[in-house]
């Protein structure tokens, strides 16, 4: 990998969590609309310069449309059978993770 190629990931990765954390506190204050576009954002950076964006932080959006998922706000938690559902009441779609091994 050459040196240009690391400087723009690691551009894009302090991009990347800066976008994460205006997304999280502009969803807190109310605009959803806005932290949508900061985690699409998020992704395109993340696809286009080949960067892994960390479960920590994938957890906490809408894979489908990319909202940020707060518990009670935009997204339903339940735990089933040994698993933690997150439904997105943006688009309806589901995230499951376990929380027993």
């Amino acid at each position: 990998m050459n040196h240009r190629k690391k400087y723009m990931q690691r551009i894009a990765w302090e991009r990347i969590k800066i976008l994460y954390e205006l997304a999280l506190k502009v969803t807190r204050e109310g605009d959803e609309e806005l932290a949508r576009r900061y985690v699409e954002h998020m992704v395109n950076l993340s696809t286009k310069y080949n960067v892994r964006i960390p479960r920590e932080m994938k957890i906490n959006f809408c894979k489908k449309c990319h909202t940020f998922l707060i518990p009670g706000k935009t997204a339903q938690v339940r735990l089933k059978k040994g698993k933690v559902v997150i439904k997105c009441l943006r688009c309806g779609a589901y995230k499951r993770y376990p929380y027993k091994k």
